[in-house]
Formats: C-alpha cells, structure tokens, sequence
C-alpha cells in the first residue's frame, strides 16, 4: 500500500538536515535513481530551465526517500525561503492534483528567528494548510487528521531560533573542540574594524547571525571549500550519540509519527523535555 509524503522545508540546510534523519532514524533509503522513483512524484520535479524565470544556475528539485520494507515514499522540497512555503505547497498540490494523486502526509519544517514568535510562523502555516484542502494542524509540533498534516517550528519546544541552533547542540556533542574554537573566532572578530564599509556584517549582526556563522566556520574545518549541507550531509552532526538530544529526538518523534515510519533503532529514546534552551 502507498504512502506518500510530501516534506517542505525553507532551504538546502533544512533539507539536508532532515535527510539525514530520515536515513539514519528512521532507516529510509535515498532514491538516487529516477527508475527507482514512484512515478507520481515526476509531476513535481522541474522540467525546464530557466526556472521560474530565475537565471540561477542550480535548479531547485525535490530529494526523494523510501521506506524498504513498505510503499512509503517521501518527497523533501526546498521552498528557497519561508516566504515560499505556501507558494510551492500550492504548486505542487495542484500539479499533483493533475493525476488524481492523494498526498497521505502533508508536513512543513520551518525555522522562527526573526519578524514573527513561533506560534505566528505555525499559525500562518497551518492556514495555508487548510486552504489547500488539507486538515489544519492544530498543535505545533503535533501531526493528526487523514491525511496527516503538521508543522514543526524549529528549533522546537515553542522557542524562537533556526536549524543552527539544533546543529551547535549536536556540535556540542560531536565536535566539541572545534566548537569552540569556532565560536571563538567568531566572537574574537573585531566588528568595528575599518576593513568593514557599512553593512557589510548586517547578516552577522541579525538574531541567527551569530550561530549561522559558528556552525560556517566549522564546516570550513570539516569541509574546506564547501557549502554546510554537505558537512551535514557528510560528518557527524545527525548521529546515534545526538539523535537521542531532547530536541533532535522531538524532531525525530514528529518525522515518525508523520510517514508512519518505525526508528531504526531499538535503543528507547529518553523522555523528551521541550520547555528546555
């Protein structure tokens, strides 16, 4: 029987960052190969190039997992940022709707570090749910209604941060030398110096700046020369000693109960305590 889930997120990172959650907690297998791929997903893949118009040389595509043992396929989309979440839902609901195709899980990743608390990112999200027809999650974090529909705010727990956040705690664990010596070339920069014109360390100086830049110099270390996804994609952020943290495994609890897919492993995950930093 199919189970076809479809998976939004705001951008590479995220994208990468629940792939590798899918493999490694929940044993889904990366679909490399388009023979290998559930043909209904082929609505939903680009087509042309120019894309949208954009000159961009990277074409934006879904990544496509599958559960062995069963009909579930999951599709992880890259929205290219949380004001296209809605857009590229409806997009693809409608070209997906072209074949008659009934979506089994509906479910967005979204990060809550700026203009709006957490609980107006679920709720905007959660609207856009329901005008596309889907049931309207009714609790951050929480997935229910047929088909299965929910939102995840990261970095969970009702807290304000971004994807970075939970990447430092896995850090924390994974890599603790580097960690800190990267925070400590961060925190060592000299922001008024006269190298700097005006506006230059705007992005540094936002609410994430500080973590996106830490977690950066780290994957410099890990993988010079390459964008963060792929230390994400590579290294050890996403293992068996940092699944089991309060809100990785959150994380994990909601990906599970969203594609019905079993953890991988048989090790009992410790209580999970969201009112936490």
């Amino acid at each position: 029987m199919s189970n076809r889930i479809y998976l939004l997120t705001e951008g590479v990172h995220d994208v990468a960052f629940l792939a590798k959650l899918l493999k490694l907690s929940l044993g889904l297998e990366h679909v490399s190969k388009e023979a290998g791929l559930d043909p209904v997903w082929k609505r939903i893949l680009p087509t042309k190039w120019p894309h949208d118009g954009s000159l961009r040389p990277a074409v934006p595509a879904p990544i496509f997992y599958r559960a062995p043992s069963s009909g579930t396929t999951v599709a992880v989309v890259n929205s290219q940022g949380i004001s296209e979440l809605a857009r590229k839902l409806e997009t693809h609901r409608k070209a997906l709707a072209l074949d008659g195709v009934n979506l089994d899980a509906v479910g967005v990743v979204l990060d809550a570090d700026s203009q709006e608390t957490p609980q107006q990112r679920f709720t905007r999200m959660a609207d856009s749910i329901a005008a596309n027809g889907y049931p309207r999650p009714a609790v951050m974090g929480g997935v229910a209604g047929q088909p299965r529909t929910g939102v995840f705010v990261l970095p969970g727990g009702g807290l304000p941060g971004t994807l970075e956040d939970l990447l430092l705690e896995c850090a924390a664990v994974a890599y603790p030398k580097l960690r800190t010596h990267s925070e400590q070339f961060v925190d060592g920069l000299d922001r008024a110096a006269p190298e700097f014109m005006s506006g230059e360390l705007k992005d540094l100086s936002a609410p994430a700046g500080r973590h996106k830049a830490v977690v950066a110099a780290m994957s410099a270390i890990l993988k010079p020369g390459r964008p963060v996804q792929a230390t994400i994609e590579d290294n050890r952020w996403i293992a068996s000693s940092t699944v089991v943290l309060p809100r990785i495994a959150a994380l994990v609890e909601f990906l599970s109960a969203l594609t019905t897919a079993p953890h991988a492993t048989t090790t009992p995950l410790p209580p999970i305590d969201l009112t936490g930093p």
